[in-house]
């Protein structure tokens, strides 16, 4: 298993290295201006990354024709599967621990109780791109992530604009989820693992039956 996580990990070294550069670029520049604007992109860009890194390594696997000999050798198609779950994982907790680090160095500091909350995004939207990126492929992918990010975003607009979801009714729902964290949380959580294992055994049963 520690082998297909390095192997996970190493495929996937171009966007690693990408990752870290506007990583450590966004930390330095917060921690030299400590603009409160910039914080949000800044989590915006890293819960992406880390929710599209354990799908680079599922297109690599095709492309490379890698998926032809690991299904030839003696090892399971599910510890291949579990691999890029647990790679998944991985990659949660690295952006995760990067998303504090920026938040230590900045002068407008998010509260506590949202970085479970992120850690959950960010495992939601990993659980809905590997089943698509195994069956539909990298471009679909790219349009399914792209609506899952400017479909919200249209809709908060919207209600914005239209005078709905105004920036007091941001507050109380901000204020409202900070009150009742204890309650909404375990539940979240426990919704959340079974999304994620719910999308572990539809990605191995389209990789059970695929043909290399």
């Amino acid at each position: 298993m520690l082998g297909l996580l390095y192997k996970d990990f190493f495929s996937a070294k171009k966007e690693l290295l990408i990752t870290a550069v506007m990583a450590t670029t966004f930390v330095i520049y917060n921690a030299i201006i400590g603009q409160a604007e910039m914080l949000g992109p800044t989590i915006g860009v890293l819960v992406s990354l880390g929710s599209m890194m354990p799908t680079y390594s599922l297109h690599y696997d095709k492309t490379t024709c890698w998926n032809k000999f690991i299904c030839a050798s003696p090892i399971s198609r599910l510890k291949v599967v579990l691999s890029k779950y647990l790679a998944g994982i991985v990659s949660t907790l690295l952006a995760t621990a990067i998303i504090v680090l920026n938040n230590a160095v900045s002068d407008f500091p998010i509260p506590l109780w949202s970085y479970p909350l992120l850690i959950c995004l960010i495992l939601l939207i990993q659980s809905v791109m590997m089943p698509i990126s195994l069956k539909l492929g990298q471009n679909a992918l790219t349009v399914v992530f792209l609506l899952l990010v400017f479909i919200p975003t249209g809709v908060f607009v919207a209600l914005n604009k239209s005078g709905i979801w105004t920036d007091d009714a941001i507050h109380a729902a901000l204020e409202f989820l900070q009150n009742n964290a204890a309650t909404f949380l375990p539940l979240g959580i426990l919704l959340l693992l079974a999304l994620y294992a719910g999308s572990f055994f539809l990605t191995y049963y389209f990789y059970k039956k695929m043909e290399f």
